[in-house]
């Protein structure tokens, strides 16, 4: 018979040191963890002590350079009273009573003053304004408005109005007209319209208009030293010219709108508008207009510098035979647009502009602008070439402050003179 009993006891002595070495491992584990846990607490509270004395730091390095800053002058004082004060927005845009406005009725009417009154009521807020200007252009219109969703996100509105253009240009249609075919009109018209609005994101709105509006040609206000375009020209040449037809509007657009603020230092601003003129005195003026209107603001060096890049597309189209009448069709070169030529210098039923402008801020309230410009006008999209392209460059100023631009200064070159100055009371795009 086999004695086993040696056997049992070296199966028990090698299991009795497994599970000492076991044991120990485990001790070393602990231990180990003990240890990372013990390093990374302290490199946590290192990296703690380190952010805390990178602000810190920070902090009395900011505090050392506005100390060391020069005092505002006289002008930013003034903005930063007006900005503070809310200044503007309590002259020109109150919730409710008297307002004051400065401009409004279309580039070339002159500087143009008016003001009105707002009063809301339990069915929505009533607007009355009245705007005339030394060029014997003016403005008056009756607006009712009304919010249907929560925080204003939709809303609904009636607008009446007479307004009379007396300085319009004319030189031709197309891109070849010549300046020495300068003539001039006033153009008037009685509008009556509904629109509704829907803001459907923060950045995305959709809006819808109705309306009816009957136009009228008259003689231009600088018909002493304009020629009249009734007199310079044909009915074959300014489609329009000799009757103005009653007309059904409408219009629906979707505009996505990322910027900023009222003076935008990123984001961009994406339009697309349909509208249609239907002639009711016998249809041969009736067309549709089609916008586009693309814009992106890129910032750079923490917002002090602007690069704006603007690309606009236009084109009426006569609906079968019919016309688009000279006065309703695009136009090209002023001052938010082609800013070296001559307001209204081109006209025709296609037009195309690229702009571009590098902002630069001086301080706060100044921000200096290079500018260049180009872009031409067409019978149709497909008829546009490189060639008949016309641009211009220039430089400018924009005083103001984040959320508007108070005065624009640009001065042209590369049109039709030598250099074209533009004042203007708000951004070019």
């Amino acid at each position: 018979m086999t004695d086993t009993r040696p056997c049992l006891l070296r199966t028990t002595a090698v299991v009795g040191a497994a599970r000492a070495a076991a044991r120990s491992v485990r001790r070393v584990g602990s231990v180990v963890g003990l240890v990372l846990v013990t390093t990374c607490g302290v490199a946590h509270g290192q990296a703690e002590e380190s952010r805390a004395a990178e602000i810190e730091r920070a902090r009395r390095a900011k505090g050392e350079a506005l100390a060391e800053a020069p005092p505002p002058n006289k002008v930013e004082r003034a903005f930063t009273f007006i900005e503070q004060a809310r200044l503007f927005q309590r002259i020109f845009n109150p919730p409710r009573g008297w307002f004051a406005q400065v401009g409004g009725v279309g580039e070339g009417n002159g500087f143009t003053l008016g003001g009105g009154y707002r009063q809301p009521t339990a069915l929505g807020a009533l607007t009355l304004r009245g705007l005339g200007s030394l060029r014997e252009s003016y403005l008056v219109s009756a607006d009712f408005s009304r919010a249907f969703l929560p925080r204003d996100a939709g809303e609904v509105g009636l607008t009446v109005m007479r307004r009379h253009e007396a300085a319009q240009r004319f030189y031709g249609a197309g891109p070849d007209s010549e300046f020495d075919d300068r003539s001039s009109f006033g153009l008037s018209a009685t509008q009556v319209e509904g629109h509704a609005s829907v803001r459907v994101t923060r950045w995305l709105t959709g809006t819808a208009t109705v309306g009816y509006a009957v136009p009228d040609l008259g003689a231009s206000s600088e018909a002493s030293r304009v020629p009249g375009t009734q007199e310079a020209f044909t009915e074959a040449e300014a489609p329009g010219l000799t009757f103005q037809p009653a007309y059904v509007t409408a219009t629906l657009g979707a505009l996505i709108d990322t910027r900023d603020t009222g003076n935008p230092r990123q984001g961009g601003l994406y339009l697309l508008q349909l509208r249609r003129f239907d002639d009711q005195d016998g249809g041969a003026f009736s067309f549709t207009d089609t916008r586009i209107d693309l814009q992106q603001f890129i910032p750079f060096w923490n917002l002090s510098r602007v690069l704006a890049l603007r690309v606009l597309a236009q084109h009426a189209d006569g609906l079968g035979q019919a016309q688009v009448p000279f006065y309703l069709m695009p136009t090209l070169g002023g001052a938010r647009g082609l800013r070296g030529y001559e307001r209204q210098r081109f006209r025709d039923r296609s037009l195309i502009l690229v702009s571009a402008e590098y902002r630069y801020e001086i301080n706060p309230f100044l921000m200096a602008a290079v500018f260049y410009d180009a872009g031409q006008v067409a019978p149709d999209w497909s008829n546009f070439r490189l060639r008949d392209f016309r641009d211009n460059y220039g430089v400018g100023f924009r005083f103001g402050y984040s959320n508007a631009v108070a005065l624009r200064a640009d001065l042209a070159f590369g049109g039709e003179s030598t250099a074209r100055l533009i004042v203007g009371f708000s951004t070019s795009f």
